[in-house]
């Protein structure tokens, strides 16, 4: 994602931009800061404008095996000068204590994670904003109970947090509509 700027005497004042392209459990992520000042000229007012925004950037959310992922938590750990790695069998015998005996199949998917926010700051202290964010973590795989409770197992096992209405974001993270449920 390139921002092009048509006509670069159309921005007046000062313009900083910074950006980091990361990924983050096999999720490719855009992360942009772009601060705008634009001097007082005639009648009107300085002002400043502050936005950042962070987002996938891949078409489908992408996850990970939660044997993938304790490996790159223990590398991490290992590249930042130690401290006690996280182990395969104690994290095991927790999941199987919760009904996930095959471990290797436990697949962790970041459906989303948006953060946006728009700071308008005219001089004298006038100043609007916005933010929105939205942040969706799914395990994908079937959750077994124990033999003894036969009853019942989960198929998916998810949690949204969001403040936003748009579209694209929304689409994303695969929500659940409660009214067209019960439609």
């Amino acid at each position: 994602m390139t921002l092009i700027v048509s006509n670069p005497q159309q921005t007046p004042g000062s313009s900083v931009q910074a950006f980091i392209d990361l990924t983050l459990l096999n999720c490719k992520l855009k992360g942009v800061y772009q601060y705008q000042a634009t001097p007082a000229a005639g009648d009107k007012k300085g002002q400043t404008r502050t936005q950042i925004l962070v987002m996938p950037t891949d078409t489908e959310p992408q996850g990970m095996t939660l044997t993938s992922l304790i490996y790159e938590v223990n590398q991490i750990i290992t590249s930042f000068g130690g401290g006690e790695e996280v182990t395969e069998a104690e994290m095991k015998q927790t999941l199987d204590s919760m009904g996930l005996p095959d471990f290797s199949n436990i697949f962790v998917q970041i459906r989303q994670l948006f953060i946006y926010t728009d700071t308008l700051k005219i001089e004298e202290g006038t100043s609007s904003g916005t933010c929105e964010y939205a942040f969706n973590f799914v395990i994908t795989n079937p959750v077994k109970p124990d033999e003894s409770l036969k009853l019942f197992h989960i198929n998916q096992l998810g949690l949204a947090v969001y403040k936003t209405n748009r579209k694209k974001i929304i689409e994303r993270m695969q929500l659940e509509d409660i009214a067209e449920l019960l439609a």
